[in-house]
């Protein structure tokens, strides 16, 4: 019953505290023992909060006895990436040189959970400064795969996909500003969804690329992530970062049939793979046909042509929230980060203006569609250090963010689903876009492919 409860969907678990079965005070100290037995093996946490996350169990435990349900999240163990603010709890980015960093007040995002009832665990490791796709930091320590120990969980989000994937928490949440979200998802084997910019606020959560970034979402099913969304989405009175955009009811919206869904496919795009990834892909591009849907051929704006303008927006805008620190501790910025300062503004905006020619573009692109589908991730193991090469050519950073980095610069809707294994501990996801505001229609693509499956069953054995 204990390994049964700690991969239990959050879904179940929530019905079963509704029903008495279990208590959030049971679920919790499940979470502490599980995590005392394999963080070792991941090092997925920079702050683990066992003490708090009881007395705040018993508390939730308390309130459900009063007749005090808050909602679906009520009592449920979570995690956060270590960058979103929580109040006297400190939260780093992944810098050691902010470790005792204790915000004044939560994150817009941290603020709702606690409201809707979510116990946190503690704060996820990731990539310094949300940077990169590696699963490596050079101050707390590189992340690992629960599949494979011997690989990574990629980034920037890797503590927290891996969390989810080894049965820590069943629900975390990070940040996604080229594919830290959704890479994660990929090679852990979970649901990594990145919602339109502006349906999640990213008040309170560092570092920000203003235009670029986005808060994720990372659960064992597309269920959850759907009664996550709900919880989290939508605007707040003098919250800039979010749209006054009305939010659905996603888990309403979730169907296992996809009857005349159009799925675009870019296929130039898509053939920039492992022979394995691209196996995996060309099955769930049949299984969605099988479903019902109806694939169509389009032609989306290149990555190649995207990069640059999507670099230069996001050096200059992370350059404005990290100028003190990269003039008062240079050492903390490798790679020539600190160039970023010496960016023109009319270079900045030149590439914004070439961005909306690229989002116009890619709107006429997916006019005959309703979703977009691709692979997620690139390669099926990332290991620490270099990255693989692919018919004799050494990778980038550019070509394993291809599939993903698009929609951060497009600002639209993406999740990425387990799809399969290939080889066996090696697990490779399926991504679905779509447009704007949108997300109850990429969900319900998402829910349909993944009720066909059993990819989102399997879990890894530490």
């Amino acid at each position: 019953m204990s390994r049964e409860l700690l991969f239990a969907p959050l879904a179940e678990l929530s019905s079963r505290l509704d029903a008495g079965d279990v208590s959030s005070e049971e679920l919790v100290r499940l979470a502490i023992e599980r995590t005392e037995a394999v963080e070792p093996q991941l090092n997925s946490y920079i702050t683990f909060l066992p003490e708090r996350a009881l007395a705040q169990a018993s508390e939730r435990d308390r309130e459900r006895a009063g007749g005090r349900i808050r909602g679906p999240l009520h009592g449920i163990p979570m995690s956060l990436k270590d960058v979103f603010d929580t109040a006297d709890i400190p939260t780093s980015a992944g810098a050691r040189f902010l470790a005792e960093h204790r915000p004044s007040k939560n994150a817009v995002i941290t603020q709702r959970l606690e409201d809707a009832g979510a116990v946190l665990m503690g704060k996820a490791n990731l990539n310094k400064f949300a940077g990169g796709e590696s699963g490596e930091n050079p101050d707390f320590g590189n992340m690992r795969n629960p599949w494979n120990l011997d690989y990574s969980p990629s980034g920037s989000s890797g503590g927290s996909a891996a969390q989810v994937a080894a049965g820590l928490v069943p629900l975390s949440f990070g940040s996604d500003n080229g594919g830290s979200v959704r890479n994660p998802a990929s090679v852990c084997s979970v649901v990594g969804l990145k919602p339109t910019q502006g349906r999640i606020s990213t008040e309170g959560m560092f570092p920000r690329a203003y235009t670029i970034d986005h808060a994720g979402i990372l659960t064992r099913t597309v269920r959850d992530c759907a009664i996550a969304l709900s919880v989290v989405a939508g605007h707040r009175d003098g919250d800039t970062t979010t749209a006054r955009r009305p939010v659905p009811s996603y888990n309403d919206a979730l169907e296992p049939s996809i009857e005349q869904l159009r799925v675009g496919v870019d296929r130039t795009l898509v053939a920039r793979a492992e022979p394995a990834v691209t196996g995996v892909f060309a099955r769930a591009l049949e299984a969605l046909e099988q479903l019902g849907a109806t694939v169509v051929p389009i032609e989306m704006p290149s990555p190649e042509e995207m990069s640059e303008p999507m670099y230069l927006i996001f050096l200059c805008e992370w350059a404005s929230t990290h100028e003190q620190w990269m003039r008062e501790r240079p050492e903390e910025y490798q790679g020539g980060g600190r160039g970023a300062l010496l960016i023109p503004a009319v270079d900045y905006l030149d590439a914004q203006r070439k961005r909306r020619e690229i989002q116009v573009r890619a709107a006429g692109a997916m006019e005959a569609v309703d979703v977009v589908v691709s692979p997620t991730y690139p390669i099926a193991r990332r290991a620490h250090g270099a990255l693989p090469s692919i018919g004799g050519r050494r990778l980038d950073s550019m070509d394993v963010l291809r599939f993903t980095m698009p929609y951060d610069l497009l600002g639209l809707p993406a999740i990425s689903v387990p799809a399969g294994f290939e080889p066996e501990d090696a697990p490779v996801g399926l991504q679905i876009a779509g447009h704007a505001f949108d997300e109850a229609t990429v969900l319900r693509a998402a829910f349909a492919y993944e009720q066909s499956t059993s990819w989102h069953q399997r879990h890894p054995t530490l």
